[in-house]
């Protein structure tokens, strides 16, 4: 428009009007967010400090000459200053009048003290629990709770406000000029110039759609304000992980985990820091990420075709689906989950809740029709290892990611699971193989998965198996394998706990024992305690029904796992009212999430019983906090992916694990097993060096590098035999 020319000043106001009203919208749900931010921020800070305090007041003044400084802790202890906190409380001036204490020594007391306590504040990490729920506390869940209510209008708000705010601001103040005949009169060109720019400017953010976003979402705020707020404690309960991610991307460092979440290891630094440098796009994703699970979506997206192995509960779920997001905002259509049976419901929902991405099940009578809609119209397509061997990805169709779940299960390069998996892999321009135990008896077993995603590292390492070569093994393998474990990365998470309820045989049970042993019958015997027609005199299920009663007087629910169905009824039957359901083999998978959703709902102390094949892998059942193994299982991994169902991002209370053994029995045959398996696979993979944390030292000492289970079964059998003189 001229500047000689009037503007329409009536359209001029109205446009100023809307503008100012979408504006105080917008910017007062960005200040409340900020509020709400802020106050967690300095509430997480006074907590941090009474934390730090209280770990100051058991260190001790020996710390103070770490540095070998000469510092005399004796003339300390001699004044009754035993521990760092008592140092703090004690001016320079104070400590130059210990005897033995002079000017110069106090002065470097005091900075030392200092700096342990800056150090300890910076570096102590919170837990919180609804088992206290001090005044702090509540605050801090409350706010949280607020903000997680309203992330999206939040979210939305504060994307605009940052857009737009300062140009609206700058805009209105040079508005005046077109706003009336007298002010146009009495304006100079330049004046008139910009008034007429601004109110075109204010104009074309009108025409974004700015004042009905901001309507809508001051109406959504509006809407979750006259709500219930409900009770943020029980949320937090059920599930922690969104409040810890909400907390972290607030807090950011402060948070107390001082460990890189990068894995700083041996991984070149310049592919380290191109990782660092790639940039996300998850504007199709409604969760926030973990600073670790941040870096994990980077280096699986730049390193294209990579093993994640994260420990079980730290998302490898979620930094899949962040990829997805980033590729398809980028462009991307199609995207491809192969998941045992038991976990595609899982998939379905976390891709749902947690994205705006389409999803689309592959599996069952309809599959064929199913592979062919997800090849047409795109989206994340979900199927199973025994679909793929039935219908194959078509010839034609690309995938823009393939995430491949539980990858252990393509560990045979034999199978045929295994040879469609591969050959669906040959269509994606990204592969993901994800696996908490990608080692379960053999090395061979995760240089096969490596070899399938980078077969030049898998040549590097092929000969690569006796224990004093597992540093240089981690080393060459970080391109393509990331791992994390929890201790190092969920500074937040409570404590596990893990307990072996050894059981003294009755005569019943030696009685039984001995038979199944003289029967050679290796399933049997390993149900030691549980073969009693009379459970009243079985030794197990008496601890195991003492074991429930005492947690539900804690107010916690319980898993209870067994390799076998038998066992499963029996406890079920044991329990009564107290059973949620029982979760087999025979369940399908859109059931076994019904039964945890109810279980999630029951009273405190309710029980769900699995079979650990079936409930012991890819479910997240935070509810409970007890996980209780009716008997040791072969496979390390087996136990670890079990006790991972509730010891997971998310949970908020301390974890605690029975095991319930005989002793003098199979039982200890079988837990020795264990313990060297998962020593084999501790020093091989549990700890990617990108991924590294704390390296562990390695002792050079003979492995098992294979167990054939079946052999061992047997071999087990016939040493208990000769233990116990027992014939056929």
């Amino acid at each position: 428009m001229a500047t000689n020319q009037k503007p329409d000043f009536k359209k001029s106001k109205e446009i100023i009007q809307k503008i100012k009203n979408a504006d105080r919208d917008i910017a007062s749900l960005y200040q409340l967010k900020i509020k709400y931010e802020t106050e967690i921020r300095n509430i997480y800070l006074e907590l941090q400090r009474v934390a730090a305090k209280e770990q100051l007041s058991s260190m001790d003044v020996e710390m103070l000459n770490t540095d070998k400084e000469g510092i005399r802790v004796s003339a300390l202890k001699n004044a009754g200053i035993h521990t760092i906190a008592q140092v703090l409380e004690r001016s320079q001036i104070q400590l130059c009048g210990i005897s033995g204490i002079g000017e110069t020594m106090a002065e470097k007391i005091v900075t030392n003290a200092k700096a342990i306590e800056a150090s300890t504040a910076k570096s102590v990490s919170i837990s919180l629990s609804p088992d206290d729920k001090n005044p702090k506390a509540n605050a801090l869940i409350q706010n949280l709770h607020k903000i997680i209510k309203e992330q999206r209008t939040f979210d939305q708000s504060a994307r605009l406000y940052e857009e737009h705010h300062n140009t609206i601001s700058n805009c209105l103040a040079r508005t005046s000029a077109a706003t009336g005949n007298l002010r146009w009169l009495f304006s100079g060109k330049a004046t008139k110039q910009a008034a007429v720019t601004s109110i075109e400017t204010l104009d074309a953010i009108l025409q974004t759609g700015y004042d009905t976003s901001a309507a809508a979402l001051m109406q959504e705020h509006k809407a979750v304000a006259a709500k219930s707020p409900g009770n943020p404690w029980q949320e937090f309960s059920t599930n922690a992980a969104p409040y810890y991610a909400l907390l972290e991307s607030i807090l950011g460092d402060a948070m107390g985990s001082q460990a890189s979440h990068t894995g700083q290891g041996q991984l070149p630094e310049e592919l380290l820091q191109s990782i660092e440098n790639f940039e996300l796009d998850l504007s199709l994703l409604k969760a926030n990420l973990r600073n670790y699970q941040t870096f994990g979506t980077k280096y699986i997206l730049h390193q294209e075709k990579v093993l994640l192995g994260d420990e079980m509960g730290l998302g490898k779920t979620m930094q899949a689906i962040a990829g997805f997001c980033h590729l398809a905002a980028t462009g991307a259509t199609h995207f491809l989950v192969v998941c045992p049976l038991s976990v595609v419901v899982n998939w379905r929902r976390e891709i749902e809740a947690q994205s705006e991405l389409s999803t689309i099940e592959i599996y069952g009578e309809g599959r064929a029709m199913e592979m062919t809609k997800w090849v047409c119209d795109g989206g994340v397509g979900i199927t199973t290892f025994e679909t793929l061997n039935k219908v194959p990805i078509p010839q034609t169709a690309s995938i823009d990611m393939m995430v491949v779940d539980e990858a252990h299960y393509i560990k045979n390069p034999e199978a045929i699971r295994t040879q469609s998996v591969l050959a669906a892999g040959e269509k994606a321009s990204r592969i993901l193989y994800m696996s908490g135990t990608p080692l379960e008896n053999k090395v061979e077993e995760m240089n096969f998965l490596i070899q399938c995603l980078q077969p030049e590292i898998a040549a590097k390492v092929e000969n690569m198996k006796q224990l004093t070569q597992a540093e240089e093994y981690r080393n060459t393998i970080a391109p393509v394998y990331l791992r994390r474990v929890r201790e190092d990365v969920l500074k937040e998470l409570p404590e596990l706990v893990e307990k072996e309820q050894w059981c003294l045989m009755n005569d019943a049970e030696k009685d039984a024992y001995i038979t199944s042993l003289s029967e050679g019958n290796f399933m049997s015997v390993r149900q030691i305690s549980w073969q009693l027609d009379d459970l009243a005199q079985s030794s197990k299920a008496q601890r195991l029904l003492e074991i429930c009663e005492e947690m539900r007087e804690m107010n916690r629910k319980i898993i209870v796992f067994s390799f076998f169905k038998t066992v499963l009824t029996k406890v079920a039957d044991l329990l009564g009212d107290y059973c949620s359901g029982i979760i087999d083999g025979s369940v399908p998978a859109s059931e076994r999430q019904q039964l945890i959703d109810k279980f999630g709902q029951d009273k405190p102390g309710s029980v769900l019983v699995c079979q650990i094949q079936a409930g012991g892998v890819g479910l997240n059942i935070q509810a409970a906090s007890v996980v209780l193994f009716c008997e040791p299982q072969i496979k390390p991994s087996m136990e670890t992916q079990a006790v991972a169902r509730a010891y997971r991002m998310g949970q908020s209370q301390s974890v605690i694990v029975h095991r319930l053994l005989i002793q003098d029995s199979v039982d200890e045959r079988v837990m020795e097993i264990l313990h060297g398996k998962a020593e084999l696979f501790e020093h091989f993979a549990d700890e990617s060096v990108i991924g590294e944390m704390n390296s562990a030292s390695l002792e050079s000492t003979p492995q098992e590098d294979n167990i054939n289970e079946t052999q061992v079964m047997t071999s087990i059998v016939e040493e208990e035999k000769k233990r116990l003189g027992v014939t056929k």
